[in-house]
């Protein structure tokens, strides 16, 4: 008998195809707190077949995070991702981070003034490499 056992129960009952479930809930099935492992980190819940609390969710999938997990049956699909709502359509075609550094000229400056820099720090990389080669 595994301290798990509850949880194979469960999933066992459950009629979806998936089930969430809050680490308080798990704890409160379990009758014992979850290891902090469980916890801390998603490697916990992977479906490995050597690890007891894996056993006790065969032929289910566990995604954990924010302080709770989602069992799926193998082989479900996941809820699909909502999807945004298409840009509206007008007159102009300017992207709209074009339009914003239109609206906004310091932009260029800020370009400028990072372009200097980036170079000024490779010179001075590539002069203190050159000043090295000549010491060997």
């Amino acid at each position: 008998m595994s301290k798990y056992d509850p949880l194979t129960r469960r999933l066992a009952a459950t009629k979806g195809a998936e089930w969430k479930a809050s680490f308080a809930e798990l704890e409160k099935l379990l009758g014992a707190p979850l290891p902090k492992t469980a916890k801390a980190g998603k490697a916990w819940w992977k479906s490995d077949a050597a690890t007891p609390q894996a056993k006790a969710w065969a032929g289910w999938n566990a995604e954990a995070g924010d302080g709770a997990v989602v069992f799926r049956k193998a082989g479900a699909a996941a809820a699909p991702e909502p999807k945004a709502a298409p840009p509206a359509v007008s007159g102009d075609d300017t992207p709209p981070i074009l339009k914003r550094l239109e609206v906004s000229p310091g932009w260029g400056m800020a370009l400028v003034a990072g372009g200097v820099a980036v170079v000024a720090g490779l010179g001075a990389l590539a002069f203190r490499a050159f000043g090295r080669s000549k010491q060997s």
